[in-house]
């Protein structure tokens, strides 16, 4: 059976999302960030890097969302992770995610969480301005790429559940959600899913938290 360690509503959700799509056997094990669980020695035996997801294997554990969507698509060739039957979509699904984990989901830790980039009180103000900066031109381009479908070749892919997380934590800091509709269209797809809605209750997370 495969191990999930998650945490509500973080990016690891994207990864319960895509488990629930599969219908695989796994075991979602909870990490409460804000009380400091991802720094305890039984999970940092997890992943050392202290972050979720990761992914327990009879093989091994895969950390990074990436990674975990990869495998999941590989082994369950089924919706919400990345596509296993099409090289293109494939390599277009990789495209987003790693754009989502690289740029977006960094500007997001600028704003959320400045002590990252430097442990200098003085400065967070500026960094957090350059976080919110950051995603405000992301979001121009997101919204730009959803259309009435999926991000990717007309398929619900992981692509879809990333950006409606990121839509959340948007939510969450006081954007002008109004200004991207064709985002806030998509994510109401997503959320409608039965999948979704199954991984949203395990996570005791609530569909309007995405509106």
């Amino acid at each position: 059976m495969l191990t999930l360690y998650y945490s509500p509503g973080a990016c690891s959700l994207v990864s319960h999302i895509a488990l629930e799509e599969a219908g695989a056997d796994y075991r979602p094990e909870r990490i409460d960030l804000a009380q400091g669980e991802q720094h305890g020695e039984e999970f940092l035996r997890v992943n050392p890097h202290a972050r979720v997801p990761a992914l327990v294997t009879d093989e091994g554990t895969i950390t990074e969302n990436v990674a975990i969507l990869n495998y999941v698509g590989d082994t369950f060739e089924a919706d919400g992770s990345v596509p296993s039957d099409d090289a293109f979509a494939r390599a277009q699904c990789n495209q987003l995610l790693g754009w989502f984990a690289s740029s977006v989901h960094v500007a997001f830790a600028q704003m959320f969480r400045p002590v990252r980039t430097s442990p200098d009180d003085a400065i967070h103000a500026g960094i957090v301005e350059g976080g919110r900066a950051a995603l405000t031109s992301h979001f121009n381009e997101l919204d730009d790429l959803c259309g009435p479908g999926w991000l990717v070749a007309d398929r619900f892919t992981a692509a879809d559940s990333y950006a409606a997380v990121f839509h959340r934590w948007a939510t969450r800091a006081k954007f002008d959600m109004s200004v991207y509709p064709r985002w806030s269209s998509l994510v109401g797809r997503v959320i409608e899913r039965p999948a979704v809605v199954r991984a949203l209750g395990q996570e005791e997370l609530k569909p309007d938290d995405f509106a």
